[in-house]
């Protein structure tokens, strides 16, 4: 669906109005460091190859965060992969927003993965993978005229999400591929409108994914959110 000029589109974080003082805080950082992205974070860890796809699960929301679960064959303590949190910005010279922020391990305390933070009311969007912050629009882009379909480049890694298909019980289903078009993940997230309790969301990493977990883990809950913002 082709959204008219005159409509909201809630995947532009730019759009024509006059500068304000909060855009002059966000600087393109890739242009003013005169530095490509890199493709991993720091201290990047490449998880082992498995030989079949792995179902990792999200589990319930608790305060102000949540964790990513291997799966029970994988690791029967079901420690957490990821942890992710979310808080408010009351900054009070920026747009009030939420930053979401993934470290691995089990607590607030690991290392540092990647973080993204959109504004409540405004267009000011930020990514951050490890030490690299840029504007999202920089990263991400819509991937042809379907608002469903997103194209994640962060330096030498190209992926795509396509979120157009919806399950019987109403949860939409992301692919994700690679730049060969060769599916690497897949994003199951709860449906928007059901009634609690809400099904566990799960992403499934293929086994070509693994070295690129951060890279999905994180454009996924960016595409999750956008998805939700036009819901």
């Amino acid at each position: 669906m082709i959204l008219p000029e005159s409509a909201s589109d809630p995947f532009i974080d730019q759009v024509d109005r006059p500068p304000s003082p909060t855009d002059t805080l966000l600087p393109d950082y890739v242009t003013e460091a005169n530095i490509p992205p890199p493709n991993l974070p720091p201290n990047y860890a490449l998880t082992q190859r498995p030989i079949r796809p792995r179902i990792y699960t999200f589990s319930s929301w608790n305060h102000d965060s949540m964790f990513l679960l291997p799966p029970n064959d994988v690791d029967r303590t079901l420690t957490p992969v990821y942890n992710i949190s979310v808080a408010l910005n009351l900054n009070p010279f920026v747009p009030l927003s939420y930053v979401t922020t993934i470290r691995r391990g089990i607590d607030e305390d690991g290392e540092f993965v990647g973080e993204f933070e959109l504004a409540v009311m405004q267009s000011r969007a930020i990514v951050k993978l490890g030490d690299h912050s840029t504007r999202m629009s920089n990263v991400l882009k819509k991937d042809g005229y379907s608002p469903r379909k997103f194209l994640w480049q962060c330096g030498d890694v190209e992926i795509r999400w396509d979120c157009r298909t919806t399950l019987d019980d109403g949860s939409p289903m992301c692919i994700c591929s690679d730049g060969r078009s060769n599916q690497i993940a897949s994003f199951v997230p709860p449906p928007l409108d059901a009634s609690p309790p809400l099904p566990a969301a799960t992403l499934t990493i293929f086994p070509d994914g693994h070295e690129l977990f951060d890279h999905i883990l994180l454009s996924a809950l960016v595409v999750e959110r956008k998805i939700t913002l036009s819901f």
